[in-house]
């Protein structure tokens, strides 16, 4: 959708007063989850749109980077059923492989977008990518032109670029772009160990809407990857999705995107994990062995509940369970200096840059409850404690008894616990395999 000039103005006006911060927050704008395609079974398939409606996701961008049966017999799959549930679909194709330009799958595209379930953003069907920062204007022209004719309407393009491009330059000479995704959900690793920034989404959201365009910000745990030498990072997860959540109420994008549902080799799943997609990947099974990330669900929910409302604080996520405190906590299951790594996967120098010895969490406290205290432990010693309010808690607990052993995080009412999670991973100081992967763990568990 373009904006007209007066609107464009307002939003201008919006992000530079303290009082049109209520005036900007627009109810049910879409939440996506950028969703890898793999070979994954249609049961597997229709259980993460179940999962996906339940936490009232609108639709997967879906991660397409290549034409083989399996890939495009899961794309079929997620359709057909997609069709017949009012789930949304669409594309974010994967520039970074095989996929280079838009002629590749413009007829791909044009044979999707009027599926029923096919994702459009006031009446335009929406396609994004992962790349594509050096595709020319013409280039998106043409898929337009290839696409439109099939009769559902102007394609959206809202291209994820991540690497050559800047806020300055987005929209220098790409006319044919309608938005820009920001990929960038996690500070540079070089930043060290600081707090998320929205100043990068912040600046994209200002020139996208300068020029009448939409803007979509992510979202993301972290990024962990350790599958050989030359795929061996760690983008920070500390001080992050805790902090980012409350960013993205603020800013008031015209689109959100979790970065992802399932991306099992960059440690950023924040749904289900299926064993079909990686029978190939033993470095990939080893990183998600025992660490499920479902436990995110319950503070998505309440997020998404938030940010459809229209809020632009986190004063009103509490929790969705009915009970007096829900949430998770999550951390590394190895210390920062344990000695671990191989020839073929090194320790990455970003775990020592980025990475902390901490248990980071989000606690949801019900409306009333205002003497609740949360406690973590390891191996029994206790490594802190604090004092939680009512609504949002945004929680790192460090100190010197982080050490090897099992954490647990205890929630109190005085002398009556009212929640607890506990960890089935201990922590470790050496290991063969470097494994930097969040364990996450739901309270109550």
């Amino acid at each position: 959708m373009k904006l007209t000039t007066t609107i464009v103005a307002g939003l201008l006006a919006a992000l530079g007063s303290g009082l049109a911060v209520e005036q900007r927050a627009t109810k049910n704008k879409p939440v996506f989850a950028h969703y890898m395609i793999g070979q994954i079974n249609p049961e597997h398939s229709r259980k993460d749109i179940d999962d996906a409606m339940k936490l009232k996701i609108d639709a997967f961008a879906l991660n397409f980077d290549q034409f083989q049966s399996w890939s495009t017999n899961t794309v079929s799959d997620l359709f057909d059923y997609a069709d017949t549930v009012g789930f949304g679909l669409f594309f974010s194709f994967d520039h970074n492989g095989v996929l280079k330009t838009p002629d590749q799958y413009e007829n791909y595209l044009k044979d999707h977008v009027q599926r029923k379930s096919y994702y459009k953003y006031n009446g335009r069907p929406l396609v994004s990518t992962f790349g594509g920062d050096n595709v020319k204007d013409a280039e998106w022209q043409r898929l337009k032109d290839v696409v439109n004719p099939a009769g559902a309407g102007n394609i959206l393009i809202v291209p994820g670029f991540f690497q050559n491009v800047s806020p300055d330059n987005a929209f220098t000479n790409r006319n044919n772009i309608d938005g820009v995704f920001n990929w960038n959900s996690w500070l540079p690793t070089y930043e060290g160990k600081k707090r998320v920034s929205m100043v990068e989404d912040n600046a994209y959201q200002n020139k996208a809407h300068a020029a009448g365009k939409v803007f979509m910000m992510g979202i993301s745990p972290l990024q962990y990857k350790n599958i050989d030498k030359g795929n061996n990072w760690y983008r920070r997860g500390e001080d992050n999705l805790e902090y980012r959540l409350g960013q993205a109420l603020e800013l008031q994008p015209d689109m959100l995107q979790f970065q992802s549902w399932n991306d099992a080799g960059e440690s950023h799943y924040m749904g289900n994990t299926w064993p079909e997609s990686m029978t190939l990947a033993k470095e990939i099974q080893a990183n998600i062995k025992d660490r499920p990330h479902t436990a995110y669900w319950p503070i998505m929910k309440a997020f998404i509940q938030a940010w459809k409302a229209g809020d632009t604080t986190t004063a009103n996520m509490v929790p969705t369970n009915g009970k007096p405190v829900e949430g998770a906590f999550w951390h590394h299951t190895m210390t920062v200096d344990a000695n671990c790594g191989t020839e073929k996967q090194p320790k990455s120098a970003d775990i020592k840059t980025a990475a902390e010895d901490a248990v980071s969490g989000i606690l949801l406290v019900a409306k009333g409850k205002t003497n609740l205290v949360a406690v973590v432990n390891v191996n029994g010693n206790k490594l802190d404690q604090k004092n939680l309010k009512e609504g949002y808690n945004a929680l790192k607990f460090t100190g010197p008894n982080f050490k090897p052993g099992k954490v647990q995080l205890e929630v109190w009412d005085g002398s009556t616990m009212v929640g607890g999670g506990y960890g089935a991973i201990p922590i470790t100081d050496s290991a063969t395999v470097c494994n930097y992967n969040f364990q996450v763990v739901a309270v109550p568990s």
